[in-house]
């Protein structure tokens, strides 16, 4: 079915317990062997189903998959890993398949375990087709262990120290080609820890790295001699620092006196980091309120304790999470969902929800299970909490290629059938996804009897009566508030005029002298 190679490997090695120390380090020894011969066959077979995809597939909009992608998905699905774990596998098996002959003959051999194979593959990755196989025969002969007694291969820094050597030599372009590539793939990526802590990896130009140490110094460094943490700690919260925009790393000895010149102290808008907590592990922490003990959900990251869930708290914009409404809203026949609805398909989500993918939900798109109909909203899929699920933009764009098949089930999953007929069921990553939806009595919700339904038409009716009846009070009243500040306003312009007739009016009497009635009373 494959090329030549090893074939089935299945070495039974119990241990009794009675075994010499050197009889476990040849154990030990084969074992490791071994492994090497099975995982070049799974490569195999992994480079040989990529071919295939490869040779079926064909682009044919925005919205489809390429041959990489469709494999790394059935791969990821049935090995249980993520897409970049599948991806690496892809590319180091067709690598060895079309490239590295001699490297994937010295695995099969077991003279060679996966570790190396990838350092050899990454080295020698721009090396031109014409000097591949001489580059590949010199660094064999250079890490693989003499054939004398006691000779030991190479591996680690110094394994890929001895390649860079030989590459500098026979191929000096593909020395060059490989610096470009390094630029061009520089990245910084954040992975999650255990107990509410992240790693962050990167790739990035060694000058810029010598950058960033420094300034991490200068930063840890500039508090007062009574701060109270060691020199690791204030490097670690340094980079909070320069996420901030502050020029200095606040100190915390709480001193009146602390000579730290502040004038630096300023910080700038922050990205959105989102936590999902309930209500009681929010109120447990201040309001003495029993329980309160319930694992948040950090965005990104997965599960947080409720304490550092409500440190976070602390200094954030708290905002309520609305569970929808079972009815069907006008908004249902509108493509993107309302805010609420938004939220809290991202609350319950966690992640893309795409068999082994990580990525953060407020990152993904959420998708309708079933298809929006544009032209006639009513007949197609409705935006509602049942008929959308976060996927991240690959996946998304798996979704849409048609060749897996997609089952939404009442538990917040999805049943996957892939193109080559497994079966996968998703699994929830959220906040959400340990408590399970009330279970409907008899096997659905409740439903009136007959007897009920007059009384509640008649409620329902009333009660769409009544709210007739105080729309158009209200707008009687909008009325009547207008009659009245007209009426008030043109009686105010007719005063006004009035007022300025009686000021405006002057009678002037000439040629005539006033009379003079003397000292008679009035009235004359």
């Amino acid at each position: 079915m494959f090329e030549s190679g090893v074939g089935n490997y299945g070495l039974s090695a119990p241990l009794t317990g009675t075994e010499s120390d050197c009889a476990l380090i040849d154990l030990i020894s084969d074992l490791h062997s071994c492994e090497a011969k099975l995982v070049e066959r799974k490569l195999a077979a992994v480079a040989e189903f990529f071919t295939r995809r490869s040779a079926e597939r064909t682009a044919t909009g925005t919205w489809s998959s390429t041959a990489h992608e469709l494999a790394e998905s059935e791969i990821g699905a049935v090995l249980t890993m993520g897409r970049a774990g599948a991806g690496k596998l892809i590319g180091l098996g067709f690598a060895l398949k079309t490239r590295l002959h001699r490297t994937r003959a010295a695995m099969a051999r077991g003279e060679l375990d996966l570790y190396r194979v990838s350092l050899i593959e990454s080295a020698t990755a721009n090396v031109s087709e014409e000097l591949i196989d001489e580059v590949e025969r010199v660094v064999l002969e250079q890490i693989l262990a003499p054939a004398v007694d006691g000779g030991t291969g190479l591996t680690g820094r110094r394994l890929t120290g001895v390649i860079d050597r030989i590459v500098a030599r026979v191929d000096p372009e593909g020395m060059r080609e490989r610096r470009r590539r390094a630029l061009a793939e520089r990245f910084v990526g954040v992975s999650a820890m255990e107990d509410g802590m992240a790693r962050i990896v990167g790739s990035i130009p060694a000058e810029q790295a010598r950058l960033f140490d420094g300034r991490l110094r200068e930063l840890a460094l500039s508090v007062c001699r009574h701060d109270s943490r060691t020199y690791e700690q204030r490097r670690a919260d340094a980079l909070g620092a320069l996420l901030d925009g502050s020029a200095v790393l606040p100190c915390d000895c709480g001193r009146v006196d602390c000579p730290q010149d502040r004038s630096g102290l300023t910080v700038v808008r922050r990205p959105l980091v989102v936590v999902v907590m309930t209500e009681s592990t929010f109120q447990g922490g201040g309001c003495g309120t029993p329980g309160g003990d319930e694992p948040a959900h950090l965005d990104g990251y997965g599960a947080i304790s409720a304490e550092h869930a409500r440190d976070i708290a602390k200094d954030a914009i708290v905002k309520e999470v609305r569970v929808p409404a079972e009815e069907v809203p006008a908004s249902a026949f509108v493509y993107r969902p309302g805010t609420a609805l938004d939220t809290w398909l991202r609350a319950a989500a966690g992640s893309c929800q795409w068999l082994h993918c990580d990525v953060p939900a407020w990152n993904c798109d959420l998708d309708h299970l079933v298809p929006f109909d544009h032209a006639d909203p009513a007949r197609g899929g409705k935006t509602t909490a049942s008929n959308l699920s976060a996927y991240c933009r690959n996946h998304h764009r798996l979704k849409h290629s048609g060749h897996w098949l997609h089952t939404p089930n009442s538990d917040r999953t999805v049943g996957l059938v892939s193109p080559t007929g497994h079966c996968y069921r998703t699994r929830a990553a959220g906040l959400l996804a340990e408590i399970p939806d009330p279970i409907p009595p008899e096997g659905g919700p409740r439903r009136r009897t007959r007897l009920e339904n007059k009384p509640a038409r008649i409620r329902g009716e009333r009660r769409r009566r009544r709210a007739r009846m105080d729309v158009r009070l209200e707008k009687l009243a909008r009325q009547e508030r207008r009659l009245e500040v007209r009426k008030r306003t043109r009686l105010l312009q007719r005063l006004m005029r009035v007022r300025a007739r009686v000021v405006g009016r002057v009678v002037v009497v000439r040629g005539r002298k006033p009379v003079d009635y003397g000292d008679d009373p009035p009235p004359f």
